[in-house]
């Protein structure tokens, strides 16, 4: 079944303008982009699995991990949250956790899943049950419905980019999350471990290697010593209660906006 014209050309306008908003995003936060697979009929499970593995090898150019990844999907879901994708096949959550653990490994990286369908709930409550060192988040949405379409526009896919771009991008953006009656509703959901991330800091050696290249050798006894007070961590006991309360914390009290500590937020109505 053919769509009328005026309907197409809508989609078109609503799908470059959410691409615009993504690319803002990047832009504003200095992200590296991937990618970008724009399709009106569909990605094959397998394409989809080869990018998204791809995606999650790439590295920095000196060589290190970079410490988060970022998704974004809008597109068609079952009411389970899984993406559909083209020939009938799904993509589930459990297979990306999967593909992220094979992937990072021992290696202490964060992967954030933005949503913008129709059906991104379930996946924001299922996040939640991930257990290990896999620190994964989805920002999701809800579209309020709307019964009188004459007096108010119904929200469409593309409402909640645009708002939470905005929000990310403009100190001055006045969004509120929180305020009733909203159209469109924002939520995101953290791995159970996700408070125990810390941000790429620089190990021993590269600390070594750094003073090597641009202090005298005469000055190497004082960051032998430095490193080597550094790595007697007399308070562990007190930094593992604290990591767990700080992880009960953000799992049972969630904030309404969580800052991840590269400049952008996960907001929750």
């Amino acid at each position: 079944m053919l769509l009328p014209p005026d309907q197409v050309q809508e989609l078109n306008r609503r799908s470059t303008g959410m691409l615009n908003n993504v690319q803002r995003f990047f832009a504003h936060h200095l992200i590296e982009t991937f990618g970008c697979d724009y399709s009106t009929s569909g990605v094959t499970a397998e394409a989809l699995q080869a990018k998204i593995k791809t995606f999650m090898d790439l590295r920095t150019a000196d060589g290190p991990r970079h410490d988060t990844y970022v998704i974004f999907y809008s597109g068609h879901t079952h009411r389970s949250g899984e993406w559909a994708l083209a020939g009938g096949d799904t993509l589930r959550l459990d297979h990306i956790v999967d593909w992220w653990r094979e992937k990072n490994g021992s290696v202490c990286s964060r992967l954030i899943l933005v949503l913008d369908c129709d059906d991104s709930l379930p996946w924001v409550r299922e996040v939640r049950k991930v257990e290990g060192p896999s620190y994964v988040a989805v920002q999701g949405a809800t579209l309020a419905r709307v019964t009188d379409v004459e007096l108010q526009d119904p929200p469409q896919l593309g409402d909640f980019t645009s708002q939470w771009v905005e929000y990310n991008c403009n100190l001055n953006s006045g969004i509120q999350w929180s305020e009733r009656g909203r159209a469109v509703s924002a939520a995101y959901g953290i791995s159970k471990h996700w408070s125990d991330y810390s941000l790429h800091l620089p190990s021993d050696s590269d600390v070594a290697n750094h003073w090597g290249m641009y202090y005298p050798r005469v000055t190497y006894p004082v960051v032998q010593l430095a490193l080597w007070c550094g790595s007697m961590n007399l308070l562990w006991i007190c930094s593992a209660c604290l990591r767990c309360l700080k992880r009960v914390k953000l799992n049972w009290f969630p904030p309404a906006v969580l800052d991840t500590g590269q400049g952008f937020k996960l907001v929750r109505s």
